[in-house]
């Protein structure tokens, strides 16, 4: 039986939230909550329960992330055979997109393959492309070394043959367009006629520049859903199909985030753990620490915190109102933001992010010239190390009166990313209702596209060129 069918494996792998170190008593009344703080949330909690339940708090018409994970197998097997498909004709897979786009792939990407996956042989790759991300920034520098790694004509063996995945709602994104573009002209140089076998593209099901580019040339094309924002659309086509390509087991992934929406439909706030989540953030940002760290205890998920920054500032920044995300790596930054949390201003919650058990483990043995003075850690394993630094960490931010909270993952395979990208997402909206804000736009995202748009040149956007022209202007005595 495949492991997420088996209701024991499942429940093996459940999360956990440990918020102990959020509490009074263990880091004092000052910075501590109790219970009754947190319960006297409930009547909020209840109204943000129902508008998130029944689909009409702000945002609604953008909720429809919450039924992703009953997709069918039927389509999850498409996803797969469209994946194989690239995987038997390509060597390179260039994913071109930006926010989440690509955050959600990458963040699988990076915590589910070797970490030199793309330096692997194709055969210790399991046949799947090489793949690299694009698209998502105004990078010449990038841009130009990746085509380096191109062919410009038709390649012989398949180790030099190439796809594109674009991704792209509208396909007016410019630093995916852009990219798509040169991408494009060298798909089309190498491949001619058949170039169109060898691009994918996911967007709007009806209108938009993808789609009618699309349309025109014959890509093969998957459906970005109405109902759901980009930075909830990781269990979409946008994520899954990379990851199908990469060889993560999608059906895995879908069946963790289809756990967690069964942990998080109790209304009660202390047996479900996306609000919780929520409510402790709430909580501590009313009470002053509107910075959130989040500390990763595993280089591989470093792009998970990228996720989250994305998901948490685009959707609960705005008002005049939203803590600061930002990731850490641990225990790399400890030697920096180590420093900060623990003597610096008391403005921060720190969400560590720890996975028990590791598919490799290193024990380390003395030797006889003990030269390095390390055979003190004879017979203990550099799990045991993180595992041991993170308690210390923790013990002495408590110590110092800081919260922290852990979420603990058993190990680090799809269907517990899939617990944790759906938790984040379900706490998100929740939080954002607390706070009485729609979680789901992103206006401030617009506003600064008016003007990068109007500076290049869009003829729609001359007022907006206009009224730069006209702003008042640098001066030459605030330049040193």
């Amino acid at each position: 039986m495949t492991n997420y069918l088996n209701e024991n494996w499942k429940n093996s792998m459940r999360l956990k939230l440990d918020y102990n170190n959020m509490m009074t008593r263990i880091i004092g009344e000052k910075n501590g909550l109790n219970i009754d703080d947190i319960l006297s949330l409930s009547d909020l909690l209840n109204i943000a329960h129902d508008d998130f339940t029944n689909k009409k708090g702000k945002g609604n018409e953008f909720l429809g992330f919450l039924d992703l994970p009953e997709v069918s197998n039927e389509i999850l097997d498409d996803i797969k055979n469209t994946a194989d498909d690239i995987s038997n004709k390509s060597d390179i897979f260039i994913n071109l997109g930006i926010g989440g786009s690509y955050l959600g792939s990458k963040t699988l990407f990076d915590s589910l393959t070797s970490t030199y996956y793309n330096e692997l042989s194709r055969e210790k790759r399991k046949n799947r492309p090489r793949v690299y991300f694009e698209g998502n920034n105004l990078d010449c520098d990038s841009i130009t070394d990746l085509l380096e790694l191109l062919p410009n004509t038709k390649p012989e063996k398949i180790e030099e043959h190439f796809s594109i995945g674009v991704i792209s709602k509208s396909g007016g994104t410019i630093e995916t367009a852009l990219a798509f573009r040169l991408f494009q002209d060298r798909a089309k140089e190498v491949y001619g006629k058949e170039h169109n076998n060898y691009i994918l593209a996911v967007t709007d099901k009806a209108n938009g520049k993808l789609k009618e580019i699309a349309d025109k040339e014959g890509y093969k094309s998957y459906v970005i859903p109405d109902n759901v924002g980009g930075r909830y659309s990781v269990l979409t086509p946008v994520g899954l199909i990379p990851a199908a390509v990469f060889g993560v087991d999608i059906h895995e992934l879908v069946a963790g985030a289809k756990y967690m929406k069964e942990l998080c439909k109790s209304p009660n706030i202390l047996e479900n753990p996306a609000y919780m989540y929520a409510t402790l953030q709430y909580l501590s940002y009313k009470r002053g620490r509107n910075i959130s760290a989040m500390a990763i205890w595993s280089k591989s998920l470093e792009s998970l915190g990228f996720w989250y920054d994305q998901l948490s500032a685009e959707s609960l920044g705005k008002d005049g109102k939203g803590r600061v995300p930002f990731t850490i790596v641990d225990t790399r930054d400890l030697h920096s933001r180590g420093q900060e949390l623990q003597e610096g201003e008391e403005n921060t919650v720190v969400t560590n992010i720890f996975v028990e058990k590791s598919v490799n483990d290193i024990t380390f043995k003395s030797n006889s010239e003990n030269a390095d003075g390390l055979n003190y850690l004879d017979g203990k394993s550099i799990k045991s190390m993180l595992s041991g630094a993170m308690e210390g960490t923790n013990y002495a931010y408590a110590k110092a009166n800081r919260p922290t909270m852990n979420i603990v993952l058993p190990e680090l395979n799809a269907f517990t990313l899939g617990q944790i990208f759906y938790l984040f997402e379900i706490a998100t909206v929740i939080e954002g209702y607390m706070m009485n804000i729609n979680p789901m736009d992103q206006p401030g995202v617009e506003a600064y596209k008016k003007f990068m748009f109007a500076n290049l040149g869009r003829e729609d956007m001359k007022k907006y060129k206009d009224e730069f022209d006209n702003r008042v202007k640098p001066e030459e005595e605030f330049l040193i």
